[in-house]
């Protein structure tokens, strides 16, 4: 009888994933020390019990079993169309089972055991094989393919799915396997997070992105880049971070004796609080395309390093060195194809403070100091003096989260300000486990960094602090990463560029028309299968030919908002929506983006023939490009 249930259950994960039934039949998997053994409940049902590390748990209810499981189902209510649902352990089976009788084919679950014993047993013991059968249940194990978690993680949950997300843990769980359930609970939140860390730069980018990108691609021509900045400045001693956080107000004076020491970089909203102390960093990091101008007044000398995406009048005025990194934009990128060449990348983690740490490690250096790094509102303050005011008002924190504090218990902080904290502690982590890197957390209040040493700013100078060297002078000698003749070749890129958006123009002139016929076909019933099958081929390769120009991302940023809306709203779509009405549906929206998306096309087009307008005045005024 085992056998035959063993074998029925590998049958029928063989339709959906041959290669992991495979690896089970050939004996291809690691069994951890997990003992198992099984028994019926009082009122009928079979369960597991485990013993592990001395302790025996029942992984489930040793009377009443099967009230348990229709409980939590009630709890969980009616599971999404397109829902991601995490079971975090497999134990006999039946709230796997649950889940699958109450939830649309169309949801995609995931089972994560941290037992291979549990599994082997759940396998030999509990019939699995119709709820299998019934979908693609991906099974990830440990001992087995435990590799295939992040994958797996990254395949099934999609921005347009995370609001439907269901994460559950069998019971008992949490108690038998604390630390692979943490680790693994943790890897899927971090995930979760990044998306809200995508989406709300995104959008806090987006506004006047394209612009933006559009307007800095003569700059980003000039050749100028951190690789190039890495070259010129030495990095075995140690750099300094500035960011404006509260308790910058606490140490900034002390920033004075690392000028001309230490490689002193700024976020771009410490610059002002540094210059009225007549503190000039080396270089300042930007990355906000909405960044005020007045913060950063006084500062139009000063080399910048930036993405593409900043804010293009804040170029337009800097005379010092424009040093630029790739930010995921592929018409920067292109520029550098042209010469064969890379626009080397810097971490975008949501905020400039973790671009800038980014930059230093990439730099080479081996030790960062971090300065008003407080990532929380210590003292009930925002940012430092002399930011957005001159003196920062008292926020009420009282409905923040509250984090681990530095020199307090607890410190309040920002969801999104949370999300960088974590982003630090997994960055610091990764880059440690690549060889030998320090991060001295010299910011005097704030939230605890994991991975980073607690210690003054004075008493870090006093132990960083090397021989003088005129960093701002090295920085001048940077050379660009094109000769005069690869400027050339970029600059002719540049002409072509008008040209990608006009023929985006031509392909959602088409596209509407494929749309058109679906809808006019449908409401008037002469359509047939073989007939949409081939328009939907047709929208296919139309759509594929626009996401082949490079250009085609400045108009996807652009409508960012309005294609996520679409997406959604699919989504959400009524579950017992017949065929013609999705076909509708779908007819509709296409119609709809394919217009919007023709418009847009066409901005961008007027907006990059104003950028080669604005190429010709800049070099005009000096430059060397053509």
């Amino acid at each position: 009888m085992k056998e035959k249930i063993f074998e029925k259950n590998l049958k029928a994960m063989e339709k959906w994933y041959p290669d992991f039934a495979g690896m089970i039949r050939e004996g291809k998997y690691e069994v951890d020390c997990t003992q198992v053994w099984t028994e019926y409940s009082q009122d009928g049902e079979l369960i597991f019990r485990i013993g592990l590390n001395g302790r025996k748990l029942y992984l489930g209810g040793k009377r009443n079993a099967a009230e348990p499981v229709e409980m939590w189902q009630e709890r969980l209510g009616n599971i999404h169309k397109y829902a991601p649902v995490f079971l975090f352990g497999i134990g006999s089976g039946a709230y796997l089972k649950s889940i699958v009788q109450n939830s649309p084919k169309e949801a995609n679950i995931v089972v994560y055991e941290p037992s291979m014993a549990i599994f082997l047993e759940t396998l030999k013991k509990i019939d699995l094989s119709e709820e299998i059968q019934n979908r693609p249940i991906a099974f990830v194990v440990e001992g087995l393919n435990e590799v295939e978690f992040a994958p797996v993680v990254q395949g099934v949950l999609t921005l347009e799915t995370l609001e439907f997300f269901i994460e559950e843990v069998h019971p008992n769980y949490k108690a038998a396997f604390p630390a692979k359930l943490t680790e693994r609970m943790k890897q899927l939140t971090k995930h979760a997070d990044d998306f809200f860390v995508n989406f709300y730069t995104r959008r806090l980018l987006q506004e006047h992105a394209a612009q933006n990108v559009l307007y800095n691609l003569p700059y980003i021509a000039e050749g100028y880049n951190t690789m190039q900045l890495s070259k010129v400045i030495p990095y075995k001693g140690a750099a300094v971070l500035v960011s404006a956080g509260p308790s910058l107000d606490k140490n900034i004076e002390e920033l004075r004796r690392a000028k001309n020491h230490l490689f002193l970089v700024a976020v771009d909203t410490a610059v002002k609080p540094l210059l009225k102390r007549g503190i000039s960093p080396d270089v300042f990091i930007t990355l906000d395309g909405r960044k005020p101008l007045d913060l950063l007044e006084g500062a139009q000398t000063l080399p910048v390093v930036s993405n593409s995406v900043a804010r293009y009048e804040l170029l337009d005025r800097q005379k010092g060195k424009k040093i630029f990194f790739f930010d995921g934009y592929q018409l920067p990128l292109d520029l550098y194809f042209q010469n064969d060449k890379m626009l080397p990348g810097v971490a975008v983690g949501g905020s400039v403070a973790c671009s800038g740490f980014s930059l230093l490690y990439k730099m080479g250096f081996e030790t960062v100091i971090l300065v008003g790094q407080d990532l929380a509102y210590t003292d009930d303050k925002s940012h430092a003096n002399g930011t957005f005011q001159e003196i920062m008002p008292l926020e009420n924190t009282a409905h923040m989260i509250r984090v681990k504090g530095n020199y307090q218990e607890t410190v309040p902080t920002l969801t999104n300000l949370k999300i960088y904290l974590d982003w630090f502690v997994n960055y610091i982590k990764g880059a440690k486990k690549q060889g030998r890197f320090r991060v001295i957390n010299a910011t005097e209040g704030g939230a605890f960094i994991e991975g980073t040493e607690l210690m003054g700013l004075k008493e870090a100078l006093d132990e960083c602090i090397g021989e003088e060297i005129d960093f701002a002078a090295l920085v001048d000698t940077m050379e660009p990463a094109f000769t005069n003749e690869e400027k050339k070749k970029a600059f002719d890129y540049l002409q072509e560029i008008p040209k990608q958006f006009e023929e985006i123009a031509g392909l959602a002139e088409k596209l509407n028309k494929e749309y058109r016929k679906i809808e006019k076909a449908e409401k008037i019933g002469n359509g047939n299968k073989q007939d949409f099958k081939k328009i939907l081929k047709r929208i296919k390769e139309l759509t594929e030919q626009c996401y082949g120009y490079s250009g085609y991302q400045l108009i996807e940023s652009t409508l960012g908002t309005a294609e996520y809306i679409l997406q959604t709203e699919f989504y959400y779509g009524k579950d017992d929506m017949d065929v013609e009405d999705e076909i509708l549906q779908t007819a509709c929206h296409g119609i709809t983006y394919s217009e919007v998306l023709g418009e847009c096309a066409k901005l961008m087009q007027e907006l990059s023939l104003k950028m080669i307008e604005r190429a010709g005045n800049i070099y005009a005024q000096g430059g060397n490009l053509c």
